[in-house]
């Protein structure tokens, strides 16, 4: 799934905000916000971009997940046990 980061700054800090669907239609949003002084640490910044990152991958993983565990077996399955 694709999501999209967009950074955008409010009274002085500086918002990084990760958008994007889960597999099962959801949507999902998180955010993490620097000062100006933190910006200066910019593989700081930039590891904190990819983690978002990656937990938005985990949490379309986790939905996958979900969504292949929770298939409903046709009716005429049930009727086939003995």
């Amino acid at each position: 799934m694709a999501a999209k980061v967009v950074k955008y700054s409010r009274e002085g800090v500086t918002y990084y905000e990760i958008r994007g669907a889960l597999p099962d239609g959801t949507r999902y949003e998180d955010r993490v916000g620097f000062s100006e002084r933190e910006l200066t640490f910019r593989h700081l910044v930039a590891a904190r971009i990819k983690l978002l990152r990656s937990e938005y991958e985990m949490a379309c993983q986790n939905v996958r997940a979900e969504c292949r565990a929770n298939i409903a077996a046709p009716g005429w399955v049930k009727q086939l046990i003995f």
